[in-house]
């Protein structure tokens, strides 16, 4: 079943909608949750929670890109589930790898500022050949593990290594470049 008509069965509150949805993500979706929870438990409980977040959504949502859609639902809710699991520790390597390149005054509640870094990281990813885009979309959107973003990438883990730290230097030069990330 195509994504199309996985929506249309959602927005018409047809439970085939949730099990296709199931069959044709699931795996992705805790793929997503794994990446970021290293917990297969709660990755679990993660890709069941967006299933139903997908549920919840359609309607009023309809939308045109399924796998981004439940793909953003899933790194939501499972950031929230690391946040609520390391709220007093703050120790997540992975957002200490991009820490260097966010403004460290940013937060959530600057919806306009939101708005900015996002249009301008999307404009610097978009600059990227193909294989960068690849690399940094599995590393820090899909947050897989360097070893196994370099396997997806036909890359050794050492050259990925290197390639995600020229990447992060790129992006860190792009903000600065236009005001969005000050030393």
């Amino acid at each position: 079943m195509d994504d199309k008509e996985i929506v249309e069965l959602l927005y018409n509150r047809d439970e085939r909608g949730v099990k296709a949805a199931q069959d044709k993500f699931l795996k992705l979706v805790l793929n997503v949750c794994r990446g970021i929870l290293r917990s297969p438990e709660e990755a679990e409980q993660c890709a069941n929670d967006t299933l139903l977040r997908l549920w919840e959504a359609i309607p009023p949502d309809r939308p045109e890109n399924l796998t981004g859609y439940i793909c953003k639902i899933a790194r939501r809710l499972t950031l929230n589930r690391l946040r609520y699991n390391t709220a007093q520790m703050r120790n997540s390597d992975l957002l200490a790898e991009l820490e260097e390149c966010i403004p460290s005054d940013y937060s959530v509640e600057r919806q306009a500022e939101l708005s900015e870094l996002t249009e301008t990281l999307n404009k610097w990813l978009c600059g990227l050949p193909k294989k960068q885009q690849t690399l940094f979309t599995l590393r820090y959107f899909y947050a897989y593990g360097v070893k196994e973003t370099a396997q997806a990438c036909g890359m050794s883990k050492t050259a990925a290594t290197t390639a995600l730290m020229r990447l992060r230097e790129s992006l860190k030069n792009y903000l600065t470049e236009r005001g969005i990330y000050h030393d």
